[in-house]
């Protein structure tokens, strides 16, 4: 089988034609968009995502292990007196969480 420039010009532009019709309805939105993305990285996301976590469990162990300031305990104490102060049971349970992941961790 010859294939001959001709051949190869028709199938050319019978795709162009096809694709500017699709484009054109809005339907087809979307498929503009759709296009192929290549991500070059230093290192891979296993050894980001261990250094993101790591560093993150740094951190709550930093919140976690310093003390509150007087000033905040002051303000603290005083909510309770007054009985404005409102227990978060979802913060406590996140707290709760943090540390015992981060000793299980070690």
């Amino acid at each position: 089988m010859r294939i001959s420039s001709n051949y190869l010009n028709t199938l050319y532009n019978t795709s162009m034609i096809r694709q500017n019709q699709d484009s054109s309805s809005p339907a087809n939105e979307s498929a503009k968009t759709n296009y192929d993305e290549i991500t070059i990285r230093s290192a891979s996301l296993e050894d980001m995502d261990s250094k993101f976590a790591a560093t993150l469990k740094n951190m709550l162990m930093n919140e976690i292990k310093n003390p509150a300031s007087d000033e905040k305990l002051n303000q603290l104490k005083e909510r309770m007196e007054s009985g404005t102060y409102q227990v978060d049971a979802n913060k406590i349970a996140e707290k709760i969480l943090w540390y015992k992941g981060a000793d299980s961790n070690e």
